[in-house]
C-alpha cells in the first residue's frame, strides 16, 4: 500500500505544539506592549515639558490654560487602556514659573512627571498642584 500525507494524530500533535508556542509568545508580546506604551509615556510627557520650555525661551507666554491645553493636544492618545488611569495632564505653579507635566504609567501606579525646571522623573503620587515635580 502506498502512504501518502500525515495522520490524523501526526496532525494533531503538531496543532497542539502550535498552539502551546503560540500561547507563550502572546504572553510575552503584551509585556512587550505594556513596555512600550510606559515608553511612549514618559517620551511625550517630556516632549511637552521641553516645548515648553523651548517657547519659554523664545518668549511666548506658556502661562495660560490655553496654551498648556494646546501642548497636551498634540500628545496625541493615551496609550493606556486600564480603566481610571490618570491622562495627560498640566498642572501651573502658582505663579506659572513652573509648569509640570505628567501622566500615570500603564504597567503601575506611578506617574511620569516632567517639569521646566528640568526634572524627568517616577513619583509614587499625583506631582504637587503647584506645578512642581517631586521625587517622592
Amino acid at each position: 500500500m502506498n502512504k501518502k500525507g500525515f495522520t490524523l494524530i501526526e496532525l494533531l500533535v503538531v496543532i497542539a505544539i502550535i498552539g502551546i508556542l503560540s500561547s507563550v509568545a502572546i504572553v510575552y508580546l503584551q509585556d512587550a506592549r505594556n513596555k512600550a506604551n510606559d515608553a511612549k509615556v514618559q517620551s511625550n510627557v517630556a516632549t511637552a515639558s521641553t516645548q515648553t520650555e523651548i517657547a519659554r525661551a523664545n518668549g511666548e507666554s506658556v502661562d495660560s490654560d490655553t496654551y498648556r491645553d494646546s501642548v497636551i493636544a498634540k500628545l496625541g492618545t493615551y496609550p493606556c487602556t486600564a480603566a481610571g488611569k490618570v491622562s495627560w495632564t498640566a498642572s501651573p505653579s502658582t505663579t506659572a514659573s513652573v509648569v509640570a507635566y505628567y501622566a500615570q504609567l500603564c504597567t503601575s501606579d506611578s506617574y511620569f512627571c516632567a517639569d521646566t525646571n528640568g526634572f524627568r522623573g517616577l513619583n509614587s503620587a499625583v506631582p504637587a498642584a503647584a506645578g512642581q515635580c517631586n521625587a517622592n
